[in-house]
């Protein structure tokens, strides 16, 4: 499924969060019960694995106040504690980097917040084209003379804990196809690339 917007980690009750798809150019309601949402915001970059939700969880959540629209809709999945690890990382990355830069927590909420609302915005003239085109420049600064992601490549010890990883999954029931697009969006890297990692595996054996 291919999907413009981005990706919440969302957990307010006890046990495994799930991921919440967030389209840029509409408004959603997550939760339908009052209280805080600690939201983990990334925007996905290539293949994003979801896992779907067995009916269980889905009473589940919906017991929790989750909004059962969403999940009808299928912007609510599952997802590996692996990912759900990365996504606080990352977080955990952004707010101390932020800081250096002399921006709160709250900050970077308003400008997510900002940027969702500045995708939706339909200028009306020259004028609020113009400066629609400022902020979206000025939001999508780009580090210089460097490429986004992960180096193409990945450690031998890293490989190896892929193949291990790869064992178990699939003796536990998973496709070929599922365990590759689960490690191309835990460690970043193209699927050509974790295909050839575990081909080489089995030339090997």
């Amino acid at each position: 499924m291919e999907f413009h917007g981005a990706a919440m980690l969302i957990r307010w009750w006890d046990g495994p969060p799930v991921i919440v798809f967030v389209p840029s150019s509409e408004p959603i309601c997550v939760r339908k019960k009052e209280g805080p949402i600690r939201l983990v915001c990334k925007v996905p970059l290539g293949t994003m694995r979801g896992i779907p939700l067995t009916e269980e969880r889905k009473r589940y959540l919906v017991e929790q106040g989750m909004n059962p629209e969403l999940i009808e809709r299928g912007h609510v999945f599952d997802v590996s504690d692996t990912l759900a690890s990365k996504f606080d990382k990352d977080r955990e990355a952004v707010i101390s980097l932020a800081e250096r830069c002399g921006l709160t927590p709250d900050d970077v909420d308003k400008i997510i917040e900002a940027k969702k609302r500045l995708a939706s915005f339909n200028p009306s003239n020259h004028t609020e084209r113009m400066a629609k085109r400022g902020l979206v420049t000025m939001f999508s600064l780009k580090e210089q003379g460097k490429s986004a992601g992960r180096p193409k490549r990945i450690s031998a010890e890293e490989r190896r804990q892929l193949r291990q990883r790869a064992d178990e999954m699939k003796a536990a029931g998973r496709s070929r196809d599922d365990i590759v697009a689960q490690f191309s969006e835990e460690y970043e890297l193209q699927l050509s690339y974790v295909r050839r990692i575990l081909e080489d595996r089995r030339k090997a054996g």
